[in-house]
């Protein structure tokens, strides 16, 4: 009883919790030892030198937020060792998953302790996750901070705390530096806040850090937009190519009819629509036929996005980025939106529905997680950001972690998914969801709702991959923990 009347910032030092923290802190440096034994240096693809090149010249970038580089910056303050990525961000792992985990054994205390260190490991050691803490990406940081925000939103819902609000405050702020998609969990994160019992003055002052949180975001990446392109615009460009990478999943399913009467009248919409329709045997190779989804229209240099930017960077006598970014907030946007609003059938049958089927199961979705790659001698972002001899060759020891844990991730993410099913449904059963205290109901609520919007905009934006679902595999987890502790507590 004396816990539950303990606040949470004190309870998360409390002596019981000290074995939590031992076990979440060796099921991660455990789980990052098998890794860095079979991958010595971080993973980098085509993302991470960008990044690595971004954070050099410290100057803002249209194809990502500035955030990550703006942390890789930092730690190159300290360390010029590949191993700083992976020690630093490990670390940060251990302290969001134990902001949420311990947030969960608060409110939420488990009936036999030995559970819920199981669950601990289980949360806190998803395969996936410790892969891309050994990675040049976002993904991981973006991951960390998803969890600090979700754990304090939980303590101010459930203690009305105000340092728990100021952190939540923080935390989105910088997952918006992270990650574009973060724009869009205000939508969910105002209303449940509002929702709230009493607690007026917490209530408007978070929603005020919400609101203030995306605007000043929004004003600067406007402000970095007019410097460098002389428009004071929010696009950057990526949605436009993204939204016509994705509708051209439609294209080689149109009829002979759609083809020839269902055409843009704007001519330049024209053109490259027709350019387009000459790559519909190139599309079905890539796409399996339909059967799955890719980005391979906006990257590679076969596509006719790709090659019409060659072209235009041609006439325009002009760089790779300022052409890049012109077509993608004009002529690739509303390409992409003509597309979609044309065949929204075809859009929905040929790309939303196999990515959404992704979400659920599917074993090609690993993406980088898996296909770890050498990084050749000299590579110059490289050898110039960290302490690496351009005379060495960067590749794996082994491919253990490829051969074995890869192929079973999948499945991991299938049984996260029945989880979460079954707690709900096991819930649903022991007592009808109106009769859960308020702030258990609005825990649950925030939880189903961020998941949704989540798993929304990355399944509209992108091909689905397992790097993108990292903090999924803890939200899912924890709302069954949760569903199951209220089911239990109406038994007894």
């Amino acid at each position: 009883m004396e816990e539950v009347r303990t606040g949470y910032f004190r309870f998360l030092l409390g002596g019981k919790q000290l074995v939590d923290w031992l076990v979440i802190v060796l099921t991660v440096v455990v789980g990052c030892l098998l890794v860095t034994w079979s991958y010595p240096y971080p993973e980098m693809i085509s993302d991470s030198f960008s990044y690595l090149h971004i954070a050099k010249g410290n100057v803002f970038s249209a194809l990502r937020p500035f955030g990550y580089c703006a942390y890789l910056r930092f730690l190159h303050y300290f360390s010029r060792d590949t191993s700083s990525i992976v020690v630093s961000q490990a670390l940060l792992y251990i302290l969001s998953s134990g902001l949420l985990l311990l947030a969960v054994k608060k409110y939420w205390p488990p009936r036999n302790p030995w559970a819920f260190r199981l669950f601990e490991v289980v949360v806190a050691g998803s395969p996936a996750a410790l892969f891309m803490l050994n990675a040049v990406m976002s993904d991981a940081i973006f991951c960390c901070l998803v969890f600090t925000l979700l754990a304090m939103l939980i303590v101010v819902i459930e203690e009305g705390s105000w340092p728990a609000m100021v952190l939540y405050a923080a935390a989105l702020f910088a997952s918006l530096h992270t990650r574009y998609s973060a724009m869009f969990f205000p939508v969910v994160f105002i209303p449940v806040l509002l929702l709230m019992k009493g607690r007026t003055a917490l209530k408007i002052v978070s929603v005020a850090l919400t609101v203030l949180a995306c605007c000043v975001f929004y004003w600067q990446i406007c402000h970095n937009m007019e410097h460098d392109s002389g428009k004071r615009q929010f696009s950057t460009g990526f949605d436009g190519w993204q939204l016509s990478n994705n509708a051209m999943h439609v294209l080689p399913h149109l009829s002979v009819d759609q083809r020839l009467d269902q055409v843009p009248e704007d001519y330049e919409l024209y053109k490259l629509h027709m350019s387009c329709l000459d790559s519909t045997e190139w599309i079905l190779r890539l796409t399996d036929g339909g059967k799955r989804v890719t980005a391979s229209f906006m990257w590679g240099d076969q596509s006719p996005l790709k090659q019409k930017l060659f072209r235009e960077m041609y006439v325009r006598q002009d760089n790779w980025y300022d052409v890049w970014m012109i077509l993608g907030t004009g002529l690739y946007r509303d390409y992409g939106k003509w597309v979609i609003r044309s065949f929204p059938g075809k859009f929905i049958r040929w790309y939303l529905l196999p990515n959404t089927r992704s979400v659920f199961f599917d074993p090609g979705c690993c993406e980088i997680i898996g296909n770890y790659q050498n990084v050749p001698l000299g590579k110059k972002e490289v050898v110039q950001w960290f302490d690496v001899p351009e005379t060495l060759e960067l590749t794996p020891r082994n491919d253990y972690y490829k051969r074995w844990v890869v192929p079973v991730l999948p499945w991991i993410e299938g049984l996260t998914w029945l989880a979460f099913l079954a707690s709900l449904v096991y819930l649903m059963r022991r007592r009808p969801l109106r009769t859960l205290p308020k702030d258990c109901w609005l825990v649950l609520l925030l939880l189903f709702l961020f998941g949704l919007i989540y798993y929304g905009t990355i399944t509209f934006a992108s091909p689905i991959s397992l790097r993108y679902w990292m903090p999924m595999h803890a939200v899912k987890l924890v709302f069954a923990w949760i569903c199951c502790r209220l089911a239990q507590a109406s038994v007894s």
